[in-house]
């Protein structure tokens, strides 16, 4: 398997201006390959860019090794799952979902994921330039159809034999969970992605969402042989 390799990307991480953000791209890849000398060159920008700590988007176990050798430690473990798409239930075509703008969903996003793990506009502009084609629903509640929930999915088109689609984020605004829309947007992301040639769906949620991994499972999804790790260290020694 030959190295990919990783342009990173710097931003604030949402909402902590004191916070950067380190986005690895392509970082998720078992194959994605960095060097201590580059992590150490990133967090000189850091320093210099005046953030008191840096945090990475969501990486490999082999990334995370190397950014643990240069003083990184873990803040969160994500649990990778994936699904095939060829069998999608049917009724997954029925989804009454919709467009949600941006601000919509930030706002459910905000609610859902209140505190350090909600998205700002930026985050979510990253979110969907992460693949080439990406599509953002939500469904509302009755009887005022005020939008509750979303799911942001996406995909880019590659020669690789299985192709892979993504739910890169689904959020449900706490005064509507338990009404079945995160598995409904769930099924609607999986069809649109079969629609356009995918054959598997990756997602991923922190290990310990119960709530959504039991969704996950539900609707198909087994767990990868690896997980992914949000990493963070202090830019000063």
């Amino acid at each position: 398997m030959e190295p990919r390799p990783v342009a990173p990307l710097f931003g604030n991480w949402p909402y902590d201006p004191t916070t950067a953000l380190l986005t690895l791209r392509s970082g998720h890849h078992p194959e994605a390959t960095i060097t201590s000398d580059m992590v150490k060159m990133w967090l000189g920008t850091a320093q210099h860019g005046g953030f008191a700590r840096v945090r990475t988007n969501a990486v490999s176990p082999q990334l995370a090794d190397i950014l643990a050798t240069v003083g990184f430690t873990v803040k969160q473990e994500l649990s990778l799952l994936t699904a095939p798409l060829q069998e999608v239930p049917s009724h997954a075509q029925t989804v009454s979902a919709r467009r949600v703008t941006a601000a919509q969903a930030i706002r459910i996003d905000c609610a859902a994921f209140h505190g350090e793990w909600a998205i700002d506009p930026p985050a979510l502009l990253s979110a969907k330039q992460a693949t080439q084609f990406h599509r953002l629903r939500g469904l509302g509640s009755s009887p005022m159809r005020r939008t509750t929930s979303y799911c942001l999915s996406g995909f880019t088109p590659s020669s690789a034999e299985s192709q892979y689609g993504y739910i890169q984020r689904l959020a449900v605004h706490p005064s509507a969970q338990r009404n079945g829309y995160g598995r409904k947007l769930v099924l609607d992301a999986m069809h649109w992605l079969g629609s356009r040639g995918m054959q598997h769906a990756l997602v991923n949620t922190d290990s310990t969402n119960e709530a959504a991994l039991s969704l996950y499972h539900s609707l198909g999804f087994a767990p990868m042989t690896y997980s992914l790790y949000v990493l963070e260290r202090a830019c000063t020694d």
